[in-house]
């Protein structure tokens, strides 16, 4: 397989100046020297594209007309000359080996649609561990069920922890184009259909919780996340081996979204969630927002 591995750093950039700096430092820092950086610009306001340019070798600024953190990640991909896409938001942040534990992972685990490192939420003067109920005595390999993990846990991996190889991303088309929320959930959830996923929980990647505009602080949406429709068809249409997780995974997804409009008051968006059969899949969760949903508590 690969000895020496060619990264592509895909940074997606609107109005990241606070963060920015911190950010590209963490990359410059790495411990290998293959990869470069592309900070795809769609529109920013402030000084965060002049900042990208004064960095300097190995970021590549990119700089495109078209809002959207999808439209960016895959401006990124098609501009990139590396084996593998490795993506990190402009508020997130490195360990200095995350590269090197990424690259031995991938030459360990060559079968693998995508690969993530461990990461934990990071605030000013804090750091908190996601609930990931991983086998026991996992360290790194394969998941065995990479569907069950997520619905039983904190995500896998953040848009700042993973790597896909470039044949497999170009195969994928990439990511969905127009949806504001979960456009990344639903490529790992793409590719983990038809391939296995590798995973080393070693804690290399920070998911820092203090950005300014961080889009999951962002109004809650209303319908259903895209993906999950879309995740649901093709599980069924390549009769997936592990469906019956893949249809939980979906389900919590309906549930999760239901349980924040509830605690904005959008009762009435919670009970039409609810409503779908997925949802239904949660059991206790599922009646408890219902409950809250429909008594509008």
């Amino acid at each position: 397989m690969y000895n020496t591995i060619r990264f592509s750093v895909i940074i997606p950039l609107y109005n990241k100046e606070a963060t920015l700096l911190r950010t590209l430092e963490s990359v410059a820092a790495q411990k290998t020297v293959a990869f470069e950086i592309l900070v795809v610009d769609n529109g920013s306001t402030d000084t965060g594209p002049a900042l990208a340019t004064a960095f300097g070798a190995p970021v590549r600024l990119l700089q495109i007309n078209e809002r959207g953190v999808s439209q960016a990640r895959n401006a990124g991909i098609n501009a990139a000359q590396g084996d593998f896409m490795v993506f990190l938001d402009a508020d997130d942040s490195w360990e200095p080996d995350f590269l090197t534990t990424l690259q031995a992972l991938i030459n360990d685990f060559p079968e693998a649609g995508w690969y993530a490192i461990g990461y934990a939420f990071k605030w000013e003067n804090r750091l908190k561990a996601p609930q990931q109920p991983l086998p026991k005595n996992f360290s790194r390999g394969y998941l065995p069920n990479y569907f069950e993990l997520v619905t039983k846990g904190d995500m896998v991996a953040t848009a700042s922890s993973v790597a896909i190889d470039a044949k497999v991303c170009q195969s994928m088309g990439g990511f969905a184009v127009g949806e504001r929320i979960g456009e990344d959930q639903d490529l790992w959830a793409r590719i983990a259909l038809q391939y296995p996923v590798a995973f080393d929980k070693k804690v290399c990647a920070y998911y820092h919780q203090d950005a300014l505009n961080m889009a999951t602080r962002s109004e809650v949406q209303t319908q259903a996340w895209p993906f999950v429709k879309r995740i649901a068809q093709q599980a069924a249409a390549l009769q997936h081996p592990q469906l019956e997780a893949v249809y939980d995974y979906l389900g919590r997804h309906l549930v999760g979204q239901a349980s924040q409009l509830v605690l904005a008051k959008n009762y009435k968006a919670a009970q039409h969630l609810l409503q779908d059969p997925l949802a239904e899949r949660q059991g206790m969760r599922y009646f408890f927002w219902k409950l809250r949903a429909w008594l509008g508590l």
